[in-house]
C-alpha cells in the first residue's frame, strides 16, 4: 500500500474531523482490532459478534494514526462517518484510481476462486500481478484487497461474491474492471434469490461498468450465459467452452497422470494446453484465463507456463497422501453444480476403493431435496462407499442405490465426531477419499482428524 494521509481519508469519505492540522501518514488499513499497528488506519465495523467501535481506545493505545467510526468522538484520530463499510469502499475506490493497471474481476456460482487463481498464474508470467487473498470477495474483503496494491503491480485480479441482488454491482463500481468473467449460473444462494434467473441477473451486475473497450468473458456452455448477444451491449463479449459456437473452444480432452490435456482453438490460436488439474470443469476455468491472457497479448508459451504453475487455494481440490491413503479435500464449499463436477471427475484421481465424505449443500431452500436426491443417484454410480453427513444428505443417502451383487456401502451421520470415528474404523490403505460439502458443514475438521492422526491399517 502506498502511504495516504488523514486528510485524504477525510476527503474521500466525506467524514467529520475537526483537527485539520492533525494530518499523519497512514501505512496500512485494517478492520481487525487485533492486528492494529503503529500508523495504521483502523476501520471500526459492527459485525455479527463484535462491534469494532468498542475497540477505539485499544486502537489509540496501539498508535493507530486514523480511526473511522460511526460514533462521535473527541479524539483527534477519529473520523466520524455514517457507515464505516461504505467509507471503506470509498477509500478503496479512490485509492484504485491512482493506479494505471489492468483490472480483472471474476464471479460465478462455482469455480470463481479456481478461475481467479488460474488468472493470477497466467498474468503473473507476463505482468506483476496482485490477486484477492483467500475469500476476500465481499464488501469488506474486496476493498482490503484493493488497498494492498502498490506501484509495483501491473495487473490485479478481483474475486466477487454475492448472496443478493445489488451486491456485485456495488463491488463492480468500486473496481470498474477492464475484463469481467462469469464462470457459470448455478444454484448457489437460490434460497435467497429464489430463481436461477435472479442469480443470472445478480452475476451480470459485474458488467455494469464495462466501457466500449472492455470485455465480458462468459462460459458459452452455460444455458443462461450462452443466450447473451454482443449486439445487446456496448462492451466486447467473448464466449468460451466446448461448443462450436464459442470464440474460444476446447476439444480432445484427456486426463493423463493427474493432468488435463486439451486442444484450444479460436482467438487466433490453435494449440494443445496442459493443466495440472483434472476435470472438464477445470478445463472450462482455464479457458477463461486463456481468453483473458490473449486479450492482453500474453504469448501462448507464457499462458501455458502460468497454467502449469497453478495451485488451488486451501480446501479446494487439496490432494494429500498419507499412510498410502489418498485424500482429495474439496471441502471449502459446495453447490449442486460444483458437487456434480467433482464427483464426475473423481475417477481420474482414484485408485483402490473409491470413497466419498459428502456434506450438505446449504442455502438451496425448496430446491434442496431434489438436488440432494440427484447427488445420491450420481454418487451410487461413482463410489464404492459414501459417508453422507448432515440432515439434507439423508435424501442423497436414500437415493444411493446398492446392488445386491456389489460391495457398495453407505452411511449417514448428523454428527461430525461420530462420523470421524466410523470413517477411521472403515478406511484402509490404498483407498482414495473425496471430501466435499458446504463450508458450514465443517468437513475440513473431518479431513484434519483423518490426516493428523496416525492411521492403523
Amino acid at each position: 500500500m502506498i502511504k495516504l494521509t488523514k486528510n485524504q481519508i477525510l476527503s474521500w469519505t466525506g467524514g467529520e474531523n475537526n483537527f485539520k492540522d492533525y494530518n499523519p501518514e497512514i501505512a496500512n488499513v485494517v478492520t481487525d482490532s487485533r492486528k492494529i499497528q503503529e500508523n495504521d488506519c483502523y476501520i471500526a465495523i459492527k459485525g455479527e459478534n463484535f462491534d469494532g467501535n468498542d475497540f477505539i481506545e485499544q486502537a489509540i493505545n496501539n498508535k493507530a494514526s486514523v480511526i473511522l467510526s460511526n460514533r462521535q468522538s473527541s479524539h483527534k484520530e477519529v473520523i466520524t462517518v455514517e457507515d464505516t463499510v461504505i467509507a471503506l469502499g470509498n477509500i478503496a475506490k479512490k485509492y484504485l484510481m491512482q493506479f494505471d493497471i489492468k483490472k480483472l474481476a471474476v464471479t460465478g456460482s462455482s469455480g470463481k476462486t479456481t478461475t481467479k487463481d488460474m488468472l493470477y498464474y497466467v498474468f503473473n508470467e507476463h505482468f506483476s500481478t496482485h490477486r484477492t487473498d483467500g475469500n476476500y470477495n465481499n464488501e469488506i474483503g474486496l476493498p482490503l484487497t484493493a488497498l494492498n496494491i502498490d506501484k509495483g503491480y501491473e495487473a490485479a485480479i478481483f474475486e466477487m461474491g454475492m448472496s443478493a441482488l445489488g451486491e456485485i454491482d456495488y463491488l463492480a463500481q468500486l473496481v470498474r474492471p477492464n475484463i469481467a468473467i462469469i464462470t457459470n449460473i448455478g444454484s448457489c444462494h437460490i434460497e435467497i434469490l429464489k430463481s436461477q434467473e435472479n442469480i443470472f441477473k445478480a452475476k451480470m451486475e459485474i458488467s455494469n461498468y464495462l466501457s466500449n473497450d472492455d470485455y465480458l468473458i462468459v462460459n458459452g456452455d452455460d444455458k443462461y450465459l450462452t443466450s447473451l448477444s454482443e449486439n445487446e451491449y456496448k462492451f466486447n463479449l467473448i464466449k468460451y467452452g466446448f461448443s462450436g459456437e464459442c470464440q474460444l473452444r476446447a476439444s480432445d480432452y484427456k486426463a493423463v497422470d493427474g493432468q488435463s490435456e486439451f486442444w484450444v482453438t479460436g482467438m487466433g490460436i490453435n494449440r494443445r494446453f496442459t493443466l495440472p488439474a483434472i476435470g472438464l470443469h477445470n478445463v472450462s476455468n482455464a479457458l477463461s484465463a486463456i481468453a483473458a491472457g490473449l486479450i492482453y497479448k500474453i504469448p501462448t508459451e507464457k499462458i501455458q507456463a502460468g497454467l502449469m504453475k497453478f495451485q488451488p487455494s486451501k480446501l479446494r481440490m487439496q490432494i494429500l497422501e498419507k499412510n498410502n491413503i489418498k485424500y482429495i479435500n474439496d471441502s471449502y464449499n459446495a453447490n449442486p453444480e460444483s458437487m456434480e463436477a467433482v464427483i464426475t471427475s473423481f475417477e481420474s484421481y482414484a485408485r483402490g476403493r473409491r470413497i466419498a465424505v459428502l456434506g450438505d449443500m446449504l442455502e438451496l431452500g425448496e430446491f434442496s431435496v431434489a438436488a440432494h436426491e440427484k447427488i445420491g443417484i450420481l454418487a451410487s454410480e461413482k463410489f464404492d462407499l459414501v459417508f453422507f453427513i448432515g440432515s439434507q444428505m439423508k435424501h442423497a443417502f436414500d437415493n444411493f442405490n446398492i446392488d445386491e451383487n456389489t460391495d457398495k456401502r453407505k452411511y449417514h451421520f448428523i454428527d461430525n465426531n461420530i462420523a470421524i470415528e466410523e470413517i477411521k474404523r472403515i478406511i484402509k490403505y490404498g483407498d482414495t477419499i473425496l471430501l466435499k460439502g458446504s463450508r458450514g458443514m465443517k468437513l475440513d475438521e473431518i479431513f484434519s482428524a483423518l490426516t493428523d492422526d496416525n492411521m492403523e491399517g
